[in-house]
Order: C-alpha cells, then sequence, then structure tokens
C-alpha cells in the first residue's frame, strides 16, 4: 500500500497557523497599532498645518488691508470728501462678540468712515485739540463705508526695524515714526491722532465696541495723511504698516511678516513680502 501523506486541517496552513478566514475582522491589537501610528502622524502634522494657516492669514490680511485702503482713496475722491481709516489691534483671546474690545496682541481690526457733507470734520488748527472729537457728534456727522474687517494671527509691528529691510522686503524708508501706524508715535495717547473714531458709529469716543486711535485720512484729491497735533497739515512722502504673524497672542519671530506701505501723495499702495 502507498503510505498515505499527512493532511493539514483547513483552518490553518502546514506550520499550524490558524488562517483568517474571509471577511474576518482585524484583531484588536492591529486596531490599536493603527490607531496609535494614526495618532502620531496627526501629531506631528498639526504644528506644519497651523504654520501654513497662520502664513496664508498674514498674506490675506495684508492684501485685504491695500485694498481697504485702495478702496478708501476711491471713495474719497468719487464723492469729494475725507475718508478715515482706523487700525486696531486687540487681544485674540477675547470673543469677537465682546462689548468692549480690549486693545492687546493676536488680533488687527480696520474699519472706514467718510464725511457726510464733505468737510474734514476735525480741524487740527482749533484750539480744542486737547478734544479732538469736538465735531465728532457720536459719528453723526459720518458714515461707514463697507464693514468692519478683523484679521487674526496677526500684530502691528511697532518699528520700521522690525521687518527688515532687504531682500523681498527692501522698501523706501518712512522718515517720520508717526507715519509707522505700529510705532509708540502713533500710539492712541491724547495729542498723538487727532481724528478718533469709535465703531460701530453712534456713540461716544471710548464707547463703542472697536475705538480706532491710529487713523489714515485720505482728502478729496486722494492724499493720505496722519493727522496728529503740530503736524500743520504736512505730507510724508510713505507711510507704513508693518505686519507680523502671531500664534495667538504670542508674536512670532520668525520670518513671516509684510509691509503695506503707501505714497502719500499718489496713495497708491505696495506690499512688500519676504
Amino acid at each position: 500500500m502507498r503510505p498515505q501523506l499527512a493532511r493539514f486541517p483547513s483552518s490553518g496552513n502546514r506550520f499550524g497557523n490558524p488562517r483568517r478566514k474571509p471577511g474576518s475582522a482585524f484583531t484588536l491589537v492591529e486596531l490599536l497599532v493603527v490607531i496609535g501610528i494614526m495618532v502620531i502622524m496627526m501629531t506631528m502634522l498639526i504644528p506644519a498645518f497651523n504654520t501654513i494657516r497662520n502664513g496664508s492669514d498674514l498674506t490675506k490680511a495684508s492684501y485685504d488691508i491695500a485694498g481697504t485702503l485702495s478702496q478708501a482713496r476711491a471713495y474719497a475722491m468719487a464723492n469729494d470728501t475725507f475718508v478715515w481709516v482706523g487700525l486696531l489691534e486687540v487681544d485674540a483671546g477675547q470673543s469677537n462678540s465682546a462689548s468692549r474690545q480690549v486693545p492687546g496682541v493676536g488680533t488687527l481690526a480696520i474699519a472706514s468712515i467718510a464725511s457726510k457733507d464733505g468737510t474734514r470734520g476735525y480741524d487740527i488748527n482749533s484750539s480744542t485739540l486737547s478734544n479732538p472729537a469736538w465735531n465728532y457728534n457720536k459719528g453723526a456727522n459720518f458714515v461707514a463705508v463697507g464693514k468692519l474687517q478683523r484679521y487674526d494671527n496677526v500684530h502691528l509691528a511697532p518699528l520700521f526695524s522690525t521687518i527688515p529691510n532687504s531682500g523681498g522686503t527692501k522698501r523706501p524708508t518712512v522718515s517720520s515714526g508717526a507715519y509707522q501706524l505700529g510705532n509708540s508715535t502713533a500710539n492712541p495717547n491724547p495729542g498723538k491722532c487727532v481724528t478718533p473714531f469709535d465703531w460701530p458709529l453712534g456713540t461716544d469716543i471710548d464707547a463703542g465696541q472697536y475705538s480706532f486711535k491710529r487713523v489714515i485720512n485720505f482728502d478729496p484729491q486722494g492724499i493720505a495723511r496722519i493727522q496728529y497735533s503740530g503736524n500743520n497739515d504736512s505730507i510724508e512722502q510713505y507711510m507704513e504698516i508693518g505686519l507680523q504673524q502671531t500664534h495667538g497672542t504670542v508674536v512670532s519671530t520668525g520670518s513671516n511678516v509684510a509691509a503695506v506701505q503707501v505714497d502719500c501723495m499718489s496713495g497708491s499702495t505696495h506690499i512688500y513680502r519676504p
């Protein structure tokens, strides 16, 4: 007789290990291993995603601010009136629905208003400079130009030197500190900017949700100025809005920066990026 060959059970292989039946599920150990790998990968990728997102926030803010300034100038010239563009950096940790936005770091707000009757509404030669809102009248003499805009993860750079003047950010020097919107010379202390306004219109200065004290003015000829006590209505060559990336309320020390410069005579804007 022929010798009989040993047969292995159909549920295993020749080494005695059980085979997985078609359609059977993964074991618990296998699932936990896969989930663990996914968690590790996501942990490694999140910082990269945040950097990309924050970088796009600053880029969008740069172009939107330049567009807002161009719109304000066009409105002033088309309507033969004065337009004011206010910038305010607030604490990124507070809700955007808070009734009073506290100045701080991390979120930049910008809004524009225009004179209803074509008059300046403020007079730097007036004896009432100690109370620059003498003709403000709770905003009754002004009309809003567009909606308020908010930009997260954006910081108003305090000095011209904060953003390197080399490479893609090499640009004309702004000679007056008051024309650098983030500079302390342009800060909201009394006697600095004499054209403040609150948003929304209809409230007294320092009584609205947003109090804009860093303000750019476009006259009916499209000339850009920053009105402050003692500047005698002079025209500087350039003004600058420097921007830095933030992570919440922490200002980044990286190279993700931008500068929006305005040619004060022509009102044209230019964006400088690394």
